[in-house]
């Protein structure tokens, strides 16, 4: 089976002051290390990136040797993402990543993987806390496409766990990937500098211990 990846690299954080995708964390940008883990992975064909807006990172993305693509519905946050991805997708699923979670790993990857099937439309990963992580999660073109192309328009745009919950998603539970390598930090986000240094901090203790 073929899949096709989709990195998120957002807009301009205004608690962070500066585009987020192109913050280094051990001398790589968070749009590199994305790009990285999922060629890592070794479960993608093609990883594609999505940004906000044409005008959006027109010179970086020059350096990072992706294709990019964009927004169809600007201003829609995460589900404008998933919602471009899904129009330009070329296979029957999707994995879609936002670059704000540096410290996934591909191991992680190839464990969302197994639980691809005829009976789901979505696999989504659990936080240790409980709560779902839609954006390093599995989706089925066919069934997402239809309910993200009706919602998209909406003068409400609901968050991306509603959109999950409406596609019979296999959770997998933080159970069945607790054995991986600093798995409980795995949906650290970087928002503002205080997340950035202590993103620093573990992505030191991650790679010297």
């Amino acid at each position: 089976m073929e899949i096709e990846a989709f990195i998120l690299i957002g807009g301009r954080s205004s608690r962070l002051g500066r585009d987020k995708a192109f913050v280094k964390i051990g001398g790589t940008t968070l749009a590199e290390r994305a790009l990285d883990t999922v060629r890592e992975s070794g479960i993608v064909s093609k990883t594609t990136f999505v940004a906000g807006s044409e005008t959006q990172f027109a010179i970086e993305a020059l350096a990072l040797g992706a294709t990019f693509i964009f927004d169809l519905s600007e201003g829609r946050g995460p589900v404008g993402g998933l919602h471009a991805a899904l129009s330009y997708a070329q296979t029957d699923w999707i994995f879609l990543l936002a670059c704000d979670h540096p410290l996934v790993s591909f191991e992680l990857l190839r464990v969302l993987a197994e639980g691809i099937s005829e009976e789901v439309g979505a696999v989504v990963p659990a936080q240790p806390d409980g709560r779902l992580q839609p954006l390093c999660a599995f989706y089925n073109v066919e069934a997402a496409s239809p309910i993200v192309n009706e919602i998209i328009q909406a003068p409400r745009v609901p968050p991306m766990s509603e959109i999950v919950d409406s596609l019979r998603p296999r959770i997998v539970t933080h159970a069945e990937y607790s054995y991986l390598a600093s798995s409980d930090h795995f949906f650290s986000n970087l928002n503002s500098p205080d997340e950035m240094k202590q993103i620093e901090e573990l992505w030191l203790r991650m790679n010297t211990d």
